[in-house]
């Protein structure tokens, strides 16, 4: 079975050891993907709703969002004008060493948005210039200039919840632990894989996760495949057992039961909830992209593993 919408891959749009690449798009319409990257987006013109995880936002000149790899989202240009903008494609492993050093406090979840980015352009432009012309020195200088970025655009972002540990290094460890899930919970992970990233026994972890998020891990994995699950329904017309899957679930009636007593509602009624907060994204449409577009070449992706 694949994806039930579209999933774009670095393998068509980066080069081997590059870490990075930055396009000039002209963007019309983008039907409802995600990506195995990270992408950081800088509108410079036009504008277009902006639709995230089932949510609309409307985005002009100024706007940056920066979407992991566990969103999906959609443009829909307002009006007649392409939206002109840098659409930065970035390996997780590249950035994620960035946001493992930014330290306290932390920073909410993503997607992470502003409408108030225009004073970065010059550092995507230098960050082109060293990616189109590599010379001395350039791949220091590509890191460097997206952590950069990922720090100028953390702190527009609200801030998370601080973790009390009188241990060194636990607050740091949690963090890293809860992005881990955050990013990866559509796969089969477990209590005792996140608590290896924090370098934690599993019962220690467990406790200290629970202060932190305020859930157990089991709920806390759970709450993220329901979210997932609860916008991918509202934003495409994917059958309810493709959402399923494709949100981590392997078993439909488990997903069906815990659905239900999550929203109030089976996952088929799209009728209500989230769906009537997503206007006029009912499904893929064929919409079109002008060229430079940076998902021209990209490829679909089957579905990744469920637990």
């Amino acid at each position: 079975m694949t994806d039930p919408v579209e999933r774009f891959s670095t393998e068509s749009l980066l080069l081997p050891d590059s870490g990075a690449r930055v396009m000039r798009p002209r963007l019309r319409t983008v039907d409802v993907h995600w990506h195995d990257y990270y992408e950081l987006c800088l509108v410079v013109s036009g504008a277009a709703e902006h639709v995230v995880n089932g949510v609309v936002r409307p985005i002009g000149r100024g706007s940056a969002f920066l979407l992991s790899p566990a969103d999906f989202h959609a443009i829909r240009p307002a009006g007649r004008e392409p939206l002109g903008c840098y659409n930065t494609v970035i390996d997780p492993g590249l950035i994620e060493r960035q946001l493992a050093d930014l330290g306290p406090p932390s920073v909410g979840d993503f997607p992470w948005q502003t409408d108030d980015f225009l004073g970065a352009e010059p550092d995507l432009r230098r960050l082109q210039a060293e990616l189109e012309e590599p010379r001395l020195g350039s791949a220091r200088l590509v890191e460097a200039l997206v952590g950069c970025l990922v720090v100028a655009l953390a702190r527009h972002q609200p801030r998370g919840a601080a973790v009390a540990d009188d241990r060194p290094g636990v607050a740091d460890e949690l963090r890293a632990a809860v992005r881990y899930v955050d990013r990866h919970f559509r796969e089969p992970i477990s209590l005792a894989d996140a608590a290896r990233r924090a370098h934690l026994s599993p019962n220690y972890f467990s406790e200290r996760f629970r202060d932190y998020t305020g859930s157990s891990f089991q709920l806390y994995l759970q709450e993220r495949r329901l979210r997932f699950a609860r916008s991918l329904l509202a934003s495409t017309s994917s059958s309810v057992t493709e959402v399923c899957h494709a949100a981590g679930f392997n078993s439909l009636s488990h997903f069906g039961r815990a659905y239900r007593r999550r929203y109030g509602t089976a996952p088929s009624d799209r009728s209500g909830g989230l769906a009537a907060a997503v206007p006029g994204v009912s499904g893929p449409s064929q919409g079109d992209v002008r060229h430079p577009n940076p998902l021209t070449n990209a490829r679909r992706l089957t579905k990744l593993p469920a637990s």
